[in-house]
Parts: structure tokens; C-alpha cells; sequence
């Protein structure tokens, strides 16, 4: 292992570090670094409890495996210098490696470190996958895709704690990470919201035993927050110091306040004004001493002058005294975090300095507005709207994510690693999932909901902004008596991108199926039998059936007429996500977040025929910067493909046959 490393944190980072917190949530904007927080406290958690267990959980196990996992693994690598398949790896660990307190079955899914710690992968798709374990801490990664249910259920009753067979206080309510928990997400872009963001809630509940009693989660927050205040001013004061010539100077309040107003003075005079160490030649011929000499300002006064920005107060400097040997101060803090509930939700603004401003500047132009404010700035959203999918509910009934990740277990390699046996290194080898061959799948392989033995069904959304293909199967599922219509991905191109290029990025994803089935059903409508603005030589329809068959599908096109009115759809629709008629509706919740965010905020108003989609986002600009327009991709266009599909499937499917295109050759 590498010895001690400078590494960059973000302020978001350090705070979250050294609040050391039993029970974290953290909701961050995109490209906070959450890689890195989920490693520290990965690497903290284990290092506070040898041989002990905890569970690391996800969405899915795609999610955990081709994502969370890799980028995490790296972050520690990055941070402490370990070396994978010494200090820590995956699958089944080196002989050296002491044995868990609770030894697994299997090694297939697991994180070990040298001490023996071991972390349980979890995947929150597999009904009852942590039943019968016991850990001593949980890590979540993504938790606007995991259902809560799932987490008060089955995660956090497994968090009980390991009792090793000799007292420990490391496995004790002494140890702040004992029976610990962090939840990380990024904010969500639905107008619910997520369970995680509504943890912030909690914050107001009063503790009611322990030396805390009587507190809320608030107030001890923030008694936490001065402590991490203190270190991060300290560290940075510090690292600035040592990094710039500099010194910290102790002085009185006046004395700090009287030299910090002599600097800005200087400040704020011309460019021929400079502070300048002591001692500093100008031009070979005279120094600052001369100013000293002629008694305009003293040696000493030179001296603060000089290190103005490193100035303390003697209560500054017994805080840090206190900080670095006061075993009452480490007691104090110490309770804080075993009794904190530490709830954060940062700006967007925490990497600016890592990122730059460029990169804001470029996502506030590239990004639709409710995304940039919510994904990029981390604003709560505010936005609600009388639902034309009102019986929708992705949570509880209709989202789902798959279970399995086939290509998962065919990417199991042997690599090998190092082990210390007596002073002397030894090669070993250890099993573990390729996830460099996983991060790079970008196809259904990854997907345990799409069958091989059944052929897919797609239905169209066309426009000159943005083109849609949802994609579905249809098959019983467990919990579900009748038959479901399971939309399996929706994918879009816009900026420019036409049908083609639509076609081409589907056709891609799904190529592992094309292998072993080549039948897909396309429904269409009135709305496809048109050539836009002669840029085709055919129709849309057409289109898509030449660029499928070129591609080596058998494609069947299924003509339904006249588009359905929206009275009808929603009718249909709402009675079926009701659970009250056939095809009943589950969509796959990693593949179609687009979709599910433009269904749930997709709006009614009355119109000439009664009750319509409202659609005037569509009309809108989508370039506007002021908050009054929709997100291209958040608009109806989806939904309306959705739709499409839906009445192909409830009413079309064993209906008109089509015309069917075989592969060339």
C-alpha cells in the first residue's frame, strides 16, 4: 500500500468524510464524486471492524456491477493507494485474508479487505436477497431506483450487528459505524420526488434517550456541522500555509482585525502596491527591511503584515488544540455521531472548482432548464400536474427492475493477485467479475427481462425535436396473474438525429436478441403513412421496416388506423394500470427513465372532444433559458409512442398480420 497521499476533495467530499455520522443521506447533483464518498466509507467501515460484514446495495445487480461497484473500487484505489487483490478485491480472498465472522456460502458477490472484512452485494431487484444475513453496516448507491419498501423490509433489519465471540468495543454502539448506514443518491427528476429526499423530514424528530436526550436531529446536525466547519478551515488554513512560504501566527482579536484592515487598505489602492515577505529584494538594490529601517512599519508588524490570511485568535488556536489531543472534545464528537442523523443536500455548485465553470456553462446551454436546475444545480422540483396517467404509480406497482444480468455470470475471470505468507509474496489468483468488459456492455445482455424465445413489439413517436421507439414483450410475470405488456427500454435520439439513426442505436442495443430471435411486431398508425418535408423517399413506416430489415430483423408492420382519441387511451390505459383489464402494465425502471418522467408529468386539459393530453409543450422552445419550457425528452412525444404500443398489443396483436420484411440474404 502506498504511504500517505495528497488527494482533492470537494468541500461536499470533506464534509461528508469527516462527519464519521452513524446514519447518512446524501442526495447530490451529478458529478459530485460520490464514488469517492461511497469509498471512503466503505474503506472506513471495514477498517473499523475486522472480520466484520456489511451489505452494499443497489438497484439491480447490473447497476451494482457494470456502475456503482467499478467506480467505487477505483475512487479507492485513487485515495489510498491499495492495490486490488492485495489490500482489498472481489470474489473469494487470498488465503492471508482472515475469515469473516460469518463466513458466506459463496464468494461470487462480495468486496473483501484484508482484515477480513467482507461486503455483501446486494441487489434490491431479487425479492428477499439479503433474508437471513447479518451486517454491521449498509452502503446505497442509487436509491431513487430502489423502492423503500424493500429498504425498511429487508435491508435494515438485516443491520442487527455481528457479536464476535470475544468482546470487542469495535462491534459496539461505542463504534460510530456499528450498525451504520449511508443512502446516496442523486436528486430526482420526478415531481414526487424520492423516499431519500423525504428523509430530510426526519430531522425534526426529537431524540428521546442517551445523552442527547431531548435534542432534535437538527440541532445535533448542526453541532456536527461547527466541528467539520473547524477541520475543513484548519486543513485548508494549513495545507495554504505550508503550500505558499507562509506562516499561522496566533494574535489577539484586535491585532488580527487591525493587520486584515492594513491588508485590504493596501488592497485596494493601485497595482505599485504589493505585500511582500520581510525580506523581499526589489531590484537588487533595496528590501522591505528599509520600510522597517525608516520606521514606517516594524519587523514584526511586517511579519503579520506578510501573513495577514493566516492569522488566528488564541480561541481559535485552543479550538484546534482541543481538536488534536482533548480526549473530552473526541469523547464529545464522538457522541455526536453515534446519535447524529446527518441529512445533506449540497448545491450543484460543489465540484466548481474541480469541474470549472465552463462545464456549468455548457449544461446550463446543453440541458434542457428542469434538468440543468435539478440534475446540475440540485433544486428541489415544484412542479405538480393533474396526471393523464393517473393510476400510475412506478413505485409500488409498475416499475420494476430485473432481477438478473445474464452477462454478468459469463464474465467471471481468474486474475491474479499478491499474498504475504511469513514475510515472503507469493502470486495467488482469485475469481471476480470482469467489470471492465461490463462497464463497456451497452446492450440488452445486460438486461435478465428481455426473452429469447418471444419477439418484441415497438411502436414509434416522430418529430423534427426528438424521435422515439419504446420496446415491450409480453409474458406473465411473478406476482402478476394475467399476461403484461413489460416495456423493456425507451430509447430517443434528438439534436438532429433522424429515424435512421434511431433505428440503428436500437437495432445495436438489442443485436444479442436479433441473434437468437429475429421477429419484432411494429405498430403504427395514420400519423406514420406521411413523407416530413421530403427528406424521405418513403413513408415513415417504410422507413423503419427498410432500415430494420436492413439490419437483419424479420419486421412485421401492423397498420392500426386511425390513431385512437385520447378520451379512448386514457380510458384504456387507467383501467389497466388499475389492474382492472388486459395487458397489465410494468415498465422496466433503469431503461425508461425518460419515459417515466414524461408520464408522470404529463398533464390534462379539456378540449373540444373532452378531456385531452395536454401537449403545449411541445410547442414550446425548447432552447428558452427562463424555465418556461419542457425538456424535450420530458414532453408527450414518449408517451404518445407508449401509447401506440399499448393499443397495438391490447387490440392489434392477433389482429392484421402486416407486411412482413425478411433479411436480405
Amino acid at each position: 500500500m502506498a504511504g500517505k497521499r495528497a488527494v482533492y476533495l470537494s468541500e461536499m467530499q470533506q464534509r461528508i468524510y469527516y462527519c464519521g455520522a452513524r446514519d447518512i443521506r446524501l442526495v447530490a447533483p451529478r458529478r459530485a464524486g460520490k464514488s469517492h464518498i461511497m469509498g471512503a466509507r466503505a474503506k472506513n467501515v471495514a477498517a473499523s471492524m475486522p472480520r466484520g460484514a456489511g451489505g452494499w446495495g443497489g438497484s439491480s445487480k447490473k447497476q451494482l456491477f457494470t456502475r456503482t461497484v467499478p467506480g467505487t473500487l477505483a475512487a479507492i484505489i485513487s485515495m489510498y493507494g491499495y492495490e486490488l487483490g492485495k489490500e482489498f478485491g472481489t470474489g473469494r480472498p487470498p488465503k492471508s485474508v482472515p475469515n469473516c465472522y460469518i463466513k458466506p456460502e459463496s464468494f461470487e458477490s462480495v468486496v473483501w479487505f484484508a482484515n477480513g472484512f467482507l461486503f455483501h452485494l446486494v441487489s434490491a431487484a431479487v425479492s428477499g436477497s439479503s433474508n437471513g444475513q447479518t451486517f454491521c453496516a449498509w452502503l446505497l448507491d442509487e436509491c431513487k431506483f430502489i423502492r423503500e419498501q424493500t429498504v425498511r423490509e429487508e435491508f435494515e433489519p438485516c443491520n442487527s450487528g455481528i457479536i464476535p465471540p470475544t468482546a470487542d468495543e469495535r462491534f459496539s454502539e461505542l463504534n460510530p459505524l456499528y450498525k451504520s448506514s449511508m443512502y446516496v443518491s442523486d436528486a430526482s427528476l420526478r415531481k414526487k420526488g424520492s423516499w431519500l429526499e423525504k428523509e430530510e423530514e426526519k430531522l425534526d424528530q426529537v431524540i428521546d434517550e442517551g445523552p442527547l436526550e431531548g435534542k432534535t436531529y437538527r440541532e445535533v446536525q448542526a453541532e456536527l456541522d461547527e466541528h467539520i466547519n473547524r477541520i475543513i478551515f484548519y486543513k485548508r488554513l494549513l495545507h495554504n500555509a505550508r503550500k505558499t512560504g507562509h506562516r499561522i501566527i496566533t494574535v489577539n482579536e484586535q491585532t488580527k482585525a487591525d493587520v486584515q484592515a492594513m491588508a485590504e487598505a493596501i488592497a485596494r489602492r493601485d497595482e505599485q502596491y504589493r505585500i511582500l515577505p520581510p525580506h523581499y529584494k526589489l531590484d537588487n538594490k533595496t528590501t522591505v527591511d528599509y520600510l522597517v529601517n525608516y520606521h514606517v512599519i516594524d519587523q514584526d508588524q511586517a511579519e503579520l503584515l506578510y501573513n495577514y490570511e493566516y492569522l488566528i485568535t488564541d480561541d481559535e488556536y485552543w479550538q484546534m488544540q482541543a481538536m488534536r489531543v482533548s480526549k473530552k472534545y473526541e469523547q464529545h464528537i464522538t457522541e455526536l455521531q453515534r446519535s447524529c442523523f446527518y441529512f445533506y443536500r449540497p448545491t450543484g455548485l460543489v465540484n466548481l472548482q474541480l469541474l470549472g465553470a465552463d462545464y456549468y456553462a455548457k449544461m446550463k446551454r446543453d440541458l434542457p432548464p428542469l434538468v440543468y436546475m435539478i440534475s446540475i444545480l440540485n433544486v428541489k422540483p415544484t412542479k405538480t400536474l393533474e396526471g393523464f396517467y393517473q393510476n400510475l404509480d412506478i413505485e409500488n406497482i409498475h416499475g420494476y427492475i430485473p432481477e438478473d444480468c445474464p452477462a454478468i455470470d459469463q464474465s467471471f475471470t481468474v486474475k491474479k493477485g499478491k499474498e504475504i505468507i511469513g514475510g515472503t509474496a507469493y502470486q495467488t489468483e482469485y475469481e471476480t467479475p470482469d467489470f471492465d468488459y461490463l462497464g463497456a456492455l451497452k446492450d440488452c445482455s445486460t438486461d435478465g427481462d428481455v426473452r429469447d424465445d418471444l419477439p418484441l413489439y415497438v411502436a414509434l413517436d416522430y418529430g423534427n425535436l426528438i424521435n422515439w421507439i419504446i420496446t415491450a414483450q409480453t409474458y406473465r410475470t411473478s406476482g402478476v396473474g394475467a399476461e403484461c405488456m413489460n416495456v423493456l427500454s425507451a430509447q430517443f435520439v434528438k439534436d438532429g438525429l433522424m429515424v435512421q439513426d434511431l433505428i440503428r442505436q436500437w437495432s445495436d442495443y438489442y443485436a444479442p436478441h436479433r441473434r437468437k430471435n429475429r421477429t419484432v411486431y411494429y405498430f403504427y398508425d395514420h400519423t406514420a403513412k406521411f413523407k416530413p418535408h421530403g427528406v424521405y423517399v418513403d413513408d415513415i413506416k417504410d422507413t423503419v421496416l427498410n432500415e430494420m430489415k436492413k439490419y437483419g430483423w424479420e419486421a412485421v408492420g401492423i397498420d392500426m388506423g386511425q390513431t385512437v382519441s385520447h378520451l379512448e387511451r386514457w380510458k384504456a390505459i387507467n383501467e389497466a394500470l388499475a389492474g382492472l383489464s388486459w395487458p397489465q402494465i410494468r415498465i422496466n425502471r433503469e431503461n425508461c427513465e425518460a419515459l417515466i418522467l414524461a408520464m408522470e408529468n404529463c398533464g390534462t386539459r379539456q378540449g373540444p372532444k373532452g378531456l385531452q393530453k395536454d401537449k403545449s409543450g411541445e410547442k414550446l422552445n425548447p432552447d428558452n433559458l427562463d424555465g418556461s419550457s419542457t425538456p424535450v425528452e420530458l414532453r408527450t412525444d414518449g408517451t404518445d409512442a407508449f401509447d401506440s404500443l399499448f393499443i397495438g398489443i391490447r387490440h392489434h396483436r392477433n389482429g392484421s398480420l402486416g407486411a412482413i420484411f425478411l433479411p436480405s440474404g
